[in-house]
């Protein structure tokens, strides 16, 4: 007899707060995920160890634990957009069109849908050879971003300022790349902003607008601190957010969540991305700190089908008007002796602290946001107060690092990857 079942996708730090709420309304979760090592299988009723992205075989292993799906969704996986549109389709479940979430993924996609809706954003070639992206190079350059199709997390990007530096970039693109084409797209100048927002019956809702804080090269785009209010004015807060709009409303979501980046220059704002999802930095905390809005219970409730109302999206006045996800990167990559909050979780103002690398893990070189030992999420009355209480919080972890160079721990976090991919269920 089948029992009736969430299905999330996706078992990382992430996806914790999702199955755990879940479970506190009484569900019982079905949680899917490639790597045996993921901490959300634990929590798991029903772990099933599966790479998701196959959702021919993930469906059928689902049935084969006596599961029926009644919802499937996930929290800050790009990767798992497609997957969920395709299992809900093909299950009569809530959620977007397969096209809608095709899209909402595909980097090219977008950018030739913002092209013909005069939706500003940077200037690109798709490539999929070495020579085309020297000629995509010669044309917008002198400084480009070289990156998968569909990438996420920033693996596989490279900045590159000069014609010798396009191969490497490129083959560092394929590396990561899952369809094999490669983007290269001009560099644009600015700061960069996070805007999360909602669509709910075809209409936007903004919740957030945040200063994506950057680390510095050799990482790219690699985001070290989500801050909240952003630094911008109401009017150009305003045209953010009607920026994403336009993305979004274009790429057809609906009844779903909004996660976007943008960069903010001389001429304005132009979108970077724009996804069907909830956003992987903690954004969610933030914003149920800053605005009351809980995007979790919302996200929940569109996956079962069950009515969400325009004021749970109208924002409140929050518990204190700043506040950041701030995420911890160690001095130096290596393997994870120790990772503890510490008194950290304690302190004023500090609303959460986790890690995504346990201890035995490898913490890679700040190259993507895999060199990202954790975060801390803390408000404040004003920006002084915000930043003498992270600097406390991160002060008062309790982090041991087993020092590798950057190659070592490269290829000691692809075996740990790999070994966990091949491990057998228990």
């Amino acid at each position: 007899m089948s029992r009736p079942a969430l299905v999330v996708l996706g078992a990382g730090l992430a996806q914790e707060g999702l199955i755990r709420r879940a479970q506190a309304r009484g569900l019982t979760t079905c949680v899917v995920d490639g790597r045996a090592d993921r901490p959300g299988l634990a929590l798991a009723d029903v772990p099933v160890h599966q790479d998701f992205t196959d959702t021919v075989v993930t469906l059928q292993r689902i049935r084969e634990a006596g599961v029926e799906p009644i919802g499937v969704c996930s929290i800050a996986s790009d990767v798992a957009v497609v997957p969920i549109a395709q299992l809900t389709t093909v299950l009569g479940l809530p959620g977007l069109p397969v096209h809608v979430a095709e899209t909402a993924t595909d980097k090219v996609a977008q950018r030739l849908l913002y092209a013909e809706r005069s939706i500003p954003s940077a200037g690109f070639r798709a490539v999929s050879t070495t020579a085309e992206a020297e000629a995509a190079y010669r044309e917008l350059g002198p400084a480009v971003i070289i990156k998968p199709r569909d990438g996420a997390a920033q693996r596989g990007v490279s900045e590159v300022h000069s014609p010798a530096a396009v191969v490497a970039a490129v083959e560092h693109a394929q590396r990561n790349a899952r369809s094999g084409t490669i983007l290269v797209e001009e560099l644009l100048a600015g700061d960069e902003h996070t805007v999360n927002g909602f669509v709910l019956n075809g209409v936007f809702h903004l919740i957030t607008v945040t200063e994506r804080r950057l680390a510095p090269a050799p990482a790219v785009g690699v985001c070290v601190a989500h801050r909240f209010p952003c630094g911008r004015s109401p009017e150009q807060t305003r045209l953010l957010a009607s920026t994403v709009e336009a993305a979004a409303l274009a790429i057809g979501i609906d009844n779903a969540p909004v996660y976007a980046q943008l960069r903010v220059g001389t001429t304005g704002p132009r979108m970077i991305e724009c996804s069907a999802r909830i956003g992987g930095g903690q954004d969610h905390v933030l914003a149920r700190l800053v605005t009351g809005i809980d995007l979790v219970e919302i996200s929940l409730d569109c996956a079962l089908g069950l009515p969400v109302t325009s004021e749970r999206l109208a924002p409140e006045p929050g518990l204190e008007p700043c506040g950041q996800v701030r995420f911890v990167i160690p001095d130096r990559p290596g393997r994870v002796a120790r990772a503890a909050a510490g008194t950290a979780a304690s302190l004023p103002g500090v609303h959460a602290v986790g890690f995504y690398h346990p201890v035995g893990g490898i913490v890679p070189p700040l190259r993507s946001a895999s060199g990202r030992l954790g975060y801390v999420v803390v408000t404040g009355a004003d920006e002084a107060e915000l930043d003498r209480r992270t600097a406390a919080a991160e002060a008062a972890l309790e982090i041991t690092i087993d020092a590798m160079d950057d190659a070592a721990a490269t290829s000691a976090l692809a075996d740990q990857i790999s070994t966990a991919r091949s491990a057998q269920a228990n």
